[in-house]
């Protein structure tokens, strides 16, 4: 049975509700870190696979994921990695957000790797984020809602990888 750490951070709420859901559906133990509310990382030496997720904002990925996926790069390759991300986009556009969002070494050692869709939280937003999600949705026509098959899936594949 795996020992799973997932590692997120979640400025909104989305990406917190995923985790959660994926921390429901792995199999084995599992534990979970925000990133936004812990000072401490757990030791990741412990822990057979790595989950990491974080949310897409102007076409990057939150400062502290890549700050943690950088600072611990050497350990993170050594692991079974699981990589997902939260954005409003589909297809072509969020797969190359996907692929953007990580480094290189982490994306090709990844046994699992997708994008869950996103949500709009107006209650959750500043001014310039609404207007700008806004803007997004109605100039490309976006359809915005996550994906629990995509989650389903994941959870899936990690487990039995």
């Amino acid at each position: 049975m795996d020992n799973t750490l997932i590692v997120f951070a979640s400025d909104h709420g989305t990406v917190e509700k995923c985790a959660r859901e994926l921390f429901r559906l792995i199999d084995g133990k599992v534990d979970i870190c925000d990133l936004n509310k812990r000072d401490i990382i757990p030791d990741l030496s412990t822990y057979d696979s790595i989950v990491i997720g974080g949310s897409i904002h102007s076409g990057k990925i939150q400062t502290v994921i890549s700050d943690f996926c950088d600072s611990n790069l050497e350990m993170l390759i050594s692991k079974k990695i699981g990589l997902f991300i939260n954005c409003i986009y589909t297809g072509e556009k969020a797969q190359k957000q996907l692929d953007d969002a990580y480094p290189r070494a982490l994306n090709e050692k990844a046994v699992v790797r997708d994008y869950f869709g996103g949500e709009i939280n107006e209650l959750k937003l500043n001014y310039w984020e609404r207007i700008i999600a806004k803007q997004m949705i109605e100039q490309e026509s976006l359809v915005v809602q996550l994906s629990s098959d995509k989650i389903d899936l994941f959870a899936q594949k990690i487990t039995n990888s």
